[in-house]
């Protein structure tokens, strides 16, 4: 950034046309700026989950293509939905048992006499 000395309306003009041209130029790299991460936001993500992964975006396109078309399916979706369902009902249950086992333990604690 160089430093110009206004002296006169002349000069004046002069550096605010300067700026008003590097204003531009600084807007048309941010919109650059802008389209690459728009272009490339969904490898650099991937990339932030799974490092490495951008590497071989080939091999990633195909399994997203091949998930993305096994999902389209409506078997592999009813199983998928069925499989997930299962998990989370048997971790309900299994928190289930667990909070009851707590609560049924503390109060034989408070039931037990004290042995003197």
């Amino acid at each position: 950034m160089r430093k110009v000395k206004v002296t006169s309306f002349e000069t004046l003009e002069l550096e605010i046309a300067r700026l008003k041209m590097r204003s531009r130029q600084l807007e048309n790299e941010l919109g650059n700026r802008v389209d690459h991460f728009r272009d490339n936001y969904k490898k650099m993500a991937l990339n932030a989950v799974i490092p490495g992964s951008a590497k071989h975006s080939g091999v990633m396109n195909v399994a997203f293509n091949m998930a993305k078309m096994a999902w389209g399916s409506g078997k592999f979706k009813s199983f998928a939905t069925g499989a997930l369902m299962t998990a989370l009902e048997f971790i309900g249950v299994q928190l289930g048992i667990n909070i009851f086992n707590k609560v049924t333990h503390r109060r034989k604690k408070k039931k037990e006499p004290v042995a003197e």
